[in-house]
């Protein structure tokens, strides 16, 4: 869209100017004239959206400007896609607050509008519609993390406190723990406290997620310690608050990835070191459901994983096994949910493309480029 492209031109020639200035105002004149011009080209990043049926083959939905990316958020059933634009919807558009530009597609991405009544994005974590008209979303506020949530459609927002849902005691825990380290001294004297959460999707009404409070050591010997989880499931009712229910107490929860975005009606599946769990909607628990294999029979973590219906696919890192200093780097799939694990190899230019399992999860998917054309390519795991 015209207009989206020369807001982003407007904001990547104010950013630089801001750049300018400063290497100005510290006497490299060389680097601030660089900074200009650069703000000022022309040079078009594109990001490029396709959709396929499972069949294999893909479509070209949607090519815009942008060079720090873009998210897509759809609804249940994907009936409505959003598309969020890296370019920022000024205060002044409307009644919005700032936000970012967004398009909207009610056919599967055939054709996309302009919509300037919804606000999606940064700084909402996890959002995720839990119908066609609510959506919920975690937010990180200088007064705590917030639970944010939508009943028409993303358009406004309401906002629930939720450390003092899930940790009332917080001030006088923090008071005290401050007060015993300080009096304690020397390394540990310097510890932290930080309080980390997750949230999930389990059908129209209800959602469910976890909170963790971590010691955290700034001496590099020393670990990190997860003193207490508590789960809180959340229910939402048309008119009213939503109603909270806390369990203290809880066994360790794995993070929640940033980059993967979750849905209403798939299983969900998360990694913590060498372990992969899956969690439990019914039972609000997770199960770990599988550990990396050894490699050299030295143990591996997990880098990044994904998870289709007919296989498992992780990357792995191991200790300098090799004589360079780097990570020892191995991929594994698994057809048995994590039962056994096969090591496999992928080409440099697969791997630099990579974007995760395709839907009938038998292969790979990887962007690249043939004949001067940007193309998505299946790498079967077999």
């Amino acid at each position: 869209m015209p207009v989206l492209e020369e807001r982003l031109q407007k904001q990547r020639s104010r950013l630089a100017e801001a750049g300018a200035a400063t290497a100005l105002a510290s006497g490299n004149t060389d680097l601030a004239l660089l900074m200009l011009q650069d703000g000022r080209s022309t040079t078009d990043t594109r990001n490029l959206i396709y959709g396929g049926q499972g069949t294999g083959a893909f479509d070209l939905l949607g090519s815009i400007s942008g060079d720090k990316g873009v998210g897509l958020i759809g609804t249940p059933e994907g009936r409505t896609l959003y598309l969020v634009t890296s370019t920022i919807r000024s205060s002044g558009d409307g009644e919005q607050p700032t936000a970012w530009d967004t398009l909207r597609s009610d056919d599967l991405g055939k054709t996309w509008t302009y919509d300037a009544d919804v606000t999606l994005g940064f700084p909402q974590q996890h959002t995720v519609f839990l119908t066609q008209d609510r959506a919920i979303a975690l937010e990180r506020h200088e007064a705590g993390h917030r639970l944010l949530v939508s009943s028409d459609g993303a358009r406004s927002w309401s906002a629930t406190l939720l450390d003092d849902q899930v940790w009332p005691d917080a001030q006088s825990y923090d008071r005290a723990f401050y007060e015993k380290t300080a009096k304690a001294g020397g390394a540990s004297g310097e510890d932290q406290l930080a309080y980390d959460w997750s949230l999930y999707p389990l059908d129209e009404k209800r959602a469910v997620g976890w909170s963790w409070r971590t010691r955290i050591s700034l001496t590099a010997s020393q670990k990190n310690e997860v003193l207490e989880t508590r789960r809180f499931e959340v229910e939402f009712q048309d008119g009213a608050s939503p109603a909270f229910r806390i369990t203290p107490a809880q066994p360790p929860a794995p993070p929640q990835s940033a980059d993967v975005q979750v849905t209403r009606d798939q299983p969900v599946f998360e990694t913590s070191g060498s372990a992969v769990y899956e969690l439990d909607k019914a039972e609000r628990t997770w199960h770990r459901r599988s550990d990396a294999p050894a490699v050299r029979g030295n143990p591996s973590w997990i880098g990044d994983a994904w998870f289709g219906r007919k296989a498992w696919v992780i990357k792995t890192y191991a200790d300098h096994l090799l004589s360079f200093n780097e990570y020892t780097k191995t991929y594994f799939y698994t057809r048995d949910q994590g039962k056994t694990w096969q090591p496999f190899q992928i080409p440099q230019d697969v791997e630099t493309g990579l974007l995760g399992l395709d839907q009938s999860g038998d292969a790979l998917l990887s962007l690249g480029e043939r004949d001067g054309k940007t193309v998505i390519r299946r790498y079967p795991l077999d």
